[in-house]
Order: C-alpha cells, then sequence, then structure tokens
C-alpha cells in the first residue's frame, strides 16, 4: 500500500509567476526562493557519502542494544530550550536529539530510499527467476523508469536563460525526501517541489490514473489487513 500526495501553499505564487521573479539573479527572492526549498526537501544525507552512512549502519547494526528503526515508532524531541546558556541541560538534549535525528534519518533513507536498478534482474539485464515485478528497466530503450541514476549539483543554482532550479545533490541514487517526514513514517517517500505547469498536470495525470484503478477485491482488501496485523 501507498500514498499519493500533492500539497497545495495557500495563496501561493504561480509556476510562471516564480519563473519571471527567479531570472533576476541578484534579487533577494531568488536567495529566499532556494533557502526555502533547500528547508523543505533534500537530496542528501546528514551525516556524509552513501558509503559512510553504510558503514555508520553496519557499526550501529552491532551494537547490543540495536533495534531496526522501520520496526519502532519515532522519539519524540525534549521539551524546547532557547536559553543558549552554556551547561544548559534542557539546550543539552535538543542538541542530543537533533544529532539522534540526522542519524535515524540517515539510516532510514539508506534502508528505504536508495534505489537499485538491479533489484529484479541479472546484471546482464535479464529477470530475476524469483521476481514479483518486471524491474525499472523493462522497456525497448533499456532506461530506467525512474529517471536513475540522477545528476549531482553541487549546489543549488537558477540557469539564467530558463530559471529552471537545479536543487543541491550528491547522491544519484536517493530521491529526494523531507526529513521529518522520514523520521515520522520511516518508511519509502519521495518529495518533490512542483515549480511548473506541465510537472502539476503531469503529477495530476499520474495520480488521477491510480485513482480509477479497478478497487481491490473485498476478500484480497481484508487479506492484506490481516497480514499487517500479524507482523
Amino acid at each position: 500500500l501507498h500514498l499519493h500526495l500533492i500539497a497545495w501553499v495557500r495563496s501561493s505564487l504561480s509556476p510562471q509567476e516564480i519563473h519571471d521573479r527567479l531570472l533576476d539573479e541578484d534579487s533577494e527572492f531568488q536567495k529566499q526562493f532556494i533557502a526555502y526549498l533547500e528547508s523543505a526537501h533534500t537530496g542528501d544525507y546528514f551525516n556524509g557519502t552513501g558509503l559512510e552512512v553504510i558503514q555508520m549502519c553496519y557499526e550501529d547494526a552491532l551494537l547490543p542494544d540495536y533495534q531496526d528503526p522501520t520496526e519502532t515508532l519515532p522519539v519524540p524531541p525534549p521539551p524546547l530550550c532557547e536559553c543558549k546558556l552554556e551547561g544548559c541541560v534542557g539546550c543539552d538534549q535538543t542538541s542530543s536529539w537533533w544529532t539522534y535525528f540526522k542519524r535515524v534519518v540517515d539510516s532510514l533513507i539508506s534502508m528505504v530510499n536508495v534505489h537499485s536498478c538491479h533489484q529484479n534482474t541479472y546484471a546482464d539485464g535479464t529477470l530475476c527467476s524469483n521476481s514479483t515485478a518486471k524491474g525499472c528497466k523493462d522497456n525497448k530503450w533499456g532506461k530506467c523508469r525512474g529517471r536513475f541514476p540522477r545528476p549531482l549539483f553541487e549546489t543549488t543554482t537558477v540557469e539564467s536563460e530558463t530559471a529552471h532550479v537545479n536543487m543541491k545533490k550528491r547522491e544519484a541514487w536517493i530521491n529526494t525526501f523531507t526529513p521529518i517526514l522520514t523520521y515520522l513514517l520511516r518508511c519509502n517517500t519521495d518529495v518533490t517541489s512542483l515549480r511548473s505547469g506541465t510537472a502539476i498536470k503531469a503529477v495530476l495525470i499520474y495520480v488521477s490514473d491510480y485513482i480509477t484503478k479497478p478497487a481491490l477485491k473485498t476478500h484480497v482488501f481484508f487479506d492484506v489487513i490481516k497480514s499487517v496485523f500479524q507482523r
């Protein structure tokens, strides 16, 4: 089971208005817009590269009190303390929680958000005998339907001629995501900003296609619910 969701920002600028204002390279709007996008979603880990995070996850899994983050509920943060005084217990607890939060998010992303084009196929592209899906390259072009690997950018930039925003991204095999959603939901997520009319229409068509698919038969639906409670 999965969810497709489009969140509309009330009173936001239209894609065309954003496009026109982004063309001014020295504008305060461009700086604030980039800051907003980078605060809302990311395509990178907090604590290093993908290989470094894999090593971190391996070391964590060896600890005697290790718990799989996909099988646990999120730990809430301590009461907020903003006194900024040296040695403040409340501030130290908040700082420790943020360190924990970033480590858990990195672990979750490494476990559930990394794409593999050969998850259902052998190296030569043929389908695995026990595979239940065709795979992302099952098309006449032999190209990944998920558009992986993704292009990489060291910093977020705006193309001067088109106003297209290239988000900062240093990991080619993960989607962009919102860390707080990953921490709370503990599953695969893909969060992106729809900055053009074409992108909005494409997502609406994609979601509408799912909505209009034939519904599950009643006994299949209840079997799914039963299997969830039996885990």
